[in-house]
C-alpha cells in the first residue's frame, strides 16, 4: 500500500473511509517491525547482571558498532514535502526542472538531507 496511485485511489472512494485508515496503520506497523528485524534486540546475559553492577555507558560506540545517525540521511518524496512544507506535486515540478536533486535506489526516489537544506536555505 504504500505507492498509493492515482487508481488505487479511485478504487479506495467507493469503500469505506476506515479500510484506507487501517491500510495507513497497517503500512506504518510493518515498517516498525522492518526497522524491529534490521537491528534485533539482544538482551543483557543475566550471569554477568548477577556478579557485576550495572554500568554507565560511554559516549564513545563500543568497537565493531554502529551508532543510528542522528536524523535521516535521505528522504521519500512524501517526507521531504512535509519536512520543507510544499506539495508533492511542487517537489516533483522541482526535481523535473532539476532545481531538486534526487536519486533513485530501486523503486524509490529518495531526496538527501543536505539537498533539502540547501534547497531552503537558498545556499
Amino acid at each position: 500500500m504504500r505507492g498509493l496511485g492515482t487508481f488505487q485511489m479511485g478504487q479506495m472512494k467507493q469503500r469505506d473511509a476506515r479500510v484506507f485508515l487501517l491500510c495507513q496503520h497497517l503500512r506504518s506497523a510493518i515498517d516498525t517491525l522492518e526497522q524491529i528485524v534490521s537491528q534485533p534486540f539482544h538482551p543483557p546475559q543475566t550471569s554477568d547482571l548477577a556478579t557485576s553492577p550495572p554500568q554507565v555507558s560511554s559516549t564513545a560506540p563500543a568497537a565493531g558498532r554502529e551508532l543510528m545517525p542522528a536524523r535521516k540521511l535521505a528522504y521519500s518524496i512524501k517526507e521531504a514535502a512535509d519536512a520543507v512544507g510544499l506539495c508533492r506535486s511542487s517537489i516533483y515540478r522541482l526535481m523535473a526542472t532539476g532545481e531538486l536533486p534526487s536519486i533513485k535506489i530501486g523503486k524509490r526516489r529518495l531526496i538527501a538531507a543536505d539537498v533539502l537544506n540547501r534547497l531552503v536555505t537558498g545556499k
